[in-house]
């Protein structure tokens, strides 16, 4: 365990997305909440941009679907969707386990920012248990990783804001020198700029162009060049 003196010495933080960030699973969350919000309430033909969503999260999707389906949004339902979810989530593991492989670099990067001094997070707009258990199969979550999700809140910069703050309490800074968000989404981009942040985007899924439109000028295909992610620190 780190010593209070050597927890002192990170005063800069990067925060990880994690679908199309440190896991390659955009398709098969995709897929998941298709497949879970089909089931619970047969919805069809659902778009997957998510952007066009008020809320590119988990949750936010799922309430904003539920919501224009039926006009209310009952905790029943919302539970009924998120363990469908998951257990379509499952089975896909099951059945092709190559669905959810780390992002080339992914697997190692915690501790390699870490023993770099940086302080680490993740904030994903995944439920918490699906982030947990794509984590888990990728081989990259850690126990003492500080994790925020869209079980805490459907905005994605309230997510962010979320594990900046818990950062700061395990760390014990007062506030960060620098903060990076790094993630593939332009909506990962959007709540960056929202924040203040710098932000580095992860083009592992062809991503590129859509990034370059959205303003972001640091982007990467994969997590090996941790260089670069501790220069924009």
């Amino acid at each position: 365990m780190c010593s209070l003196q050597s927890m002192s010495q990170y005063t800069n933080l990067v925060v990880f997305d994690l679908d199309g960030t440190l896991t390659d699973t955009t398709h098969v969350d995709e897929h998941a909440i298709v497949g879970a919000l089909h089931d619970v309430l047969g919805v069809t033909g659902l778009s997957t941009d998510w952007s066009e969503y008020e809320h590119s999260t988990d949750a936010g999707i799922v309430h904003e679907v539920i919501q224009r389906e039926r006009g209310t949004v009952s905790i029943d339902i919302l539970h009924r969707v998120h363990d469908r979810c998951l257990e379509i989530m499952e089975q896909f593991y099951t059945s092709s386990p190559d669905l959810f492989l780390p992002i080339n670099g992914a697997t190692d990067v915690l501790k390699r920012l870490t023993d770099a001094n940086i302080a680490v997070a993740i904030a994903t707009g995944s439920w918490r248990e699906s982030a947990l258990f794509k984590l888990r199969v990728a081989r990259i979550w850690r126990h003492q990783t500080i994790m925020a999700t869209s079980d805490e809140s459907q905005s994605r910069s309230e997510i962010i804001s979320r594990a900046i703050s818990q950062a700061a309490e395990r760390y014990h800074q007062d506030g960060f020198q620098h903060i990076t968000y790094v993630g593939d989404g332009i909506w990962d981009a959007r709540a960056s700029r929202k924040l203040g942040l710098n932000f580095i985007g992860i083009a592992s899924n062809g991503h590129a162009e859509r990034l370059r439109a959205e303003g972001v000028d640091t982007i990467l295909h994969d997590l090996v060049d941790i260089g670069v992610l501790t220069g924009g620190v």
